[in-house]
């Protein structure tokens, strides 16, 4: 009897896209959307072009951050969505699609298919990297993501405190477990300190991040404080965290150049075994 083709073919409008960047953390709340946007911003600044997609169907936040709506997106004559260009970077969200007020009340198989639709049916062009901005859990969509799309790499959000550590273990080994690289680990709202105070305020726990980095030898790419913001202000214009991602998207840089010299070059075809 002749074995089924698994071959899963590569959609068109990825094929120009150099490489894909998911941001995982099984935990919610760590800050991972923010995490994405200031990763991209940082990506572009370095002169190459960026796409981000907003991959967390429940609770999508990438277009309140962006100043976006759902009134903004156009279809190509062939049916192709076409991102949205913020801040210099295309972007997708299922929040664009469904609606500022409109819950998302699906089963697993329509969430997964509805990712998939995102990453394949927009028209994405010639991107450097594109950042995928997962959503929390290690489920159908995660699966989904690391199977069906020949990530480049991931990224580890955590924050210090012990709950979010012990869910970040089970992504990692999630992770671990489809053979796909990650790049390094980021330890987000590690301390606060207020502007007018020298000392350091560990509301979360301290060294929660760095430790789990150690445990799984995997690279701690930054620790990150949380921030005071005032009115006028947001985090893409905070000085401290634009040269905190400066330093993180260097690393992330090196990381896939090195993951690129040990394996040919772009996208490859992949197989899908049962």
């Amino acid at each position: 009897m002749p074995q089924p083709d698994n071959k899963l073919r590569i959609p068109e409008t990825l094929r120009n896209v150099k490489s894909i960047i998911g941001i995982f953390s099984a935990k919610g709340g760590v800050g991972k959307s923010a995490i994405s946007l200031q990763l991209a911003l940082a990506l572009k600044e370095k002169g190459l072009k960026i796409g981000l997609v907003d991959a967390d169907i429940y609770g999508p936040s990438q277009p309140v951050m962006l100043n976006s709506s759902p009134g903004e997106l156009k279809l190509t004559k062939n049916e192709i969505i076409e991102p949205l260009t913020k801040e210099g970077i295309k972007f997708i969200s299922m929040g664009l699609i469904s609606g500022e007020k409109m819950p998302v009340i699906w089963r697993g198989p329509m969430v997964s298919g509805a990712v998939m639709q995102l990453l394949s049916q927009t028209e994405w062009g010639e991107l450097d990297y594109l950042i995928v901005d997962t959503p929390p859990g290690t489920g159908d969509v995660q699966l989904t993501l690391l199977q069906r799309i020949p990530l480049t790499s991931a990224v580890v959000v955590t924050t210090p405190q012990k709950v979010s550590i012990s869910d970040c273990k089970k992504g990692i080994e999630m992770i671990n477990k489809l053979d796909v690289p990650i790049s390094g680990l980021i330890e987000n709202m590690s301390w606060f300190q207020p502007d007018s105070m020298e000392k350091k305020y560990y509301l979360f726990g301290k060294d929660g991040g760095k430790e789990l980095a150690k445990e799984y030898s995997l690279e701690l790419l930054a620790q990150l404080p949380l921030v005071e913001l005032d009115e006028d202000s947001d985090l893409q214009n905070h000085e401290l965290l634009k040269k905190e991602f400066d330093k993180i998207s260097t690393k992330l840089m090196d990381s896939v150049k090195n993951l690129k010299d040990k394996r040919s070059g772009g996208i490859p075809q992949i197989n899908i075994t049962k």
